[in-house]
């Protein structure tokens, strides 16, 4: 009779990781929500036949996960979350976890013919995360009060005038911003309740820009595949106009998005403050000067002069094929982002800090959106221990006004580092 080695152990009812997550798994199944299925697909860019032979299912199985008809078992819940990278709690209903409801039916694309449909679904489903984590950064966090025209818990009814440029003079009266330029384009933003985050996907340069109305607090998405700060802030007030003129209207309108362009020329370069400085005639030294002063490009400039009358046909076209010239011999150049503190989204970086500082840090906000603390970052867009010590009275109590901003002389970079 062989005898048995004392140094092996039972281990088979030892609660072992795999053992501890397929228990998480089995109570996930009977919480399923195919919704948030729907929506870590479509962050991770996959279609229904791709995850599925991710997970060695069929694409019809997906598509009935999705639509709840039936639930996947615990070993697929654990494989999903693996795969699309996120918490297997990611997929549990919670009845007071934020959810935002959004689609690509509910967002101004500025470029809905050149994008693929995974793109815009995955820009979506961006967009509604972030909305997430911003949601519950205000439960811990006074964020500011959303100051729109026309804005009713979640909706747009538009109260400016219909013809765009006077729709943002209106705004600018309203928002006490007189004539003069915008020193922080995407800070005056967030100062007025919305928020703008950057999209950080690769094709990014395809979606360039979009914006919602319809979740409880208006959402801007831009994007940094130019790196070109004046191309940032026009797409910042053009989704601007989109807000306050389309809220519910049906997107994918291309008047609309006309229409958005001629609201952001007019609030970026009001006419009665810029006509008088715009030149007779084709003048780069004093464009280039005026770009520095109104934070608009050259090539916004001279579109501008011709729109107020200023060049007829043959001198536009002149300058248009110049300003290539200039462009292709790198004399006219972009300006990087990130020179530029005032044009980067800081809102809910800033509001976690002062979260974290009262005791509620990313690992309770992880917890409460059941998002991994990786996820959290990423909606941030930098590690969190790098974020700056600042002072954020000025726009996250109430009565942070862009009165205070606008007292700034500038659109101004940041200093230069020294070499």
């Amino acid at each position: 009779m062989t005898s048995k080695d004392p140094t092996k152990k039972k281990v088979t009812n030892l609660p072992t990781r795999l053992n501890i997550q397929l228990e998480l798994a089995l109570d996930v199944v009977e919480l399923f929500d195919g919704a948030r299925l729907t929506q870590a697909r479509q962050l991770a860019a996959l279609t229904k036949s791709a995850l599925a032979d991710k997970i060695d299912v069929s694409a019809a199985a997906v598509g009935q996960y999705e639509a709840g008809t039936i639930r996947p078992r615990p070993e697929l819940v654990l494989r999903l979350a693996e795969v699309l990278g996120v918490p297997v709690r990611f997929f549990a209903f919670s009845a007071g976890r934020p959810k935002a409801s959004l689609d690509v039916s509910m967002a101004h694309f500025s470029s809905l013919r050149s994008t693929r449909a995974y793109e815009r679904e995955r820009g979506v489903a961006y967009a509604a995360q972030v909305w997430e984590l911003s949601h519950a950064l205000g439960e811990r966090v006074r964020l500011p009060s959303i100051d729109l025209p026309g804005w009713v818990a979640g909706e747009v009814v538009p109260s400016v005038p219909g013809e765009p440029a006077a729709a943002a003079r209106e705004l600018r009266r309203r928002w006490g911003l007189g004539e003069a330029a915008i020193p922080h384009m995407v800070r005056l933003l967030e100062s007025k309740g919305i928020i703008v985050t950057l999209l950080p996907f690769s094709e990014a340069a395809r979606v360039k820009a979009f914006s919602t109305a319809r979740l409880p607090r208006p959402v801007v998405v831009l994007t940094t595949d130019r790196d070109d700060v004046y191309h940032l802030r026009f797409a910042a007030a053009h989704e601007l106009g989109h807000l306050v003129m389309h809220g519910e209207a049906q997107p994918g309108d291309i008047e609309h998005e006309r229409e958005a362009d001629a609201f952001a020329a007019e609030f970026l370069m009001p006419s009665a403050s810029i006509m008088p400085s715009l030149p007779g005639r084709v003048d780069f030294n004093v464009y280039a000067r005026l770009q520095t002063a109104w934070g608009v490009s050259i090539r916004a400039l001279i579109y501008r002069s011709r729109e107020l009358g200023l060049l007829g046909d043959m001198p536009y076209r002149r300058a248009w094929q110049r300003l290539h010239e200039l462009q292709e011999s790198l004399v006219v150049q972009p300006e990087p982002i990130d020179a530029y503190p005032g044009e980067q989204p800081v809102l809910l970086k800033r509001a976690l800090e002062i979260s974290t500082k009262s005791g509620v840090g990313i690992e309770a906000l992880a917890d409460r959106l059941h998002f991994s603390t990786e996820m959290i970052n990423f909606y941030l867009g930098e590690e969190v221990n790098k974020l700056p010590e600042v002072d954020v009275s000025d726009f996250l109590e109430p009565g942070g006004s862009p009165a205070r901003m606008g007292e700034v002389r500038m659109f101004s970079r940041a200093p230069r580092r020294r070499s």
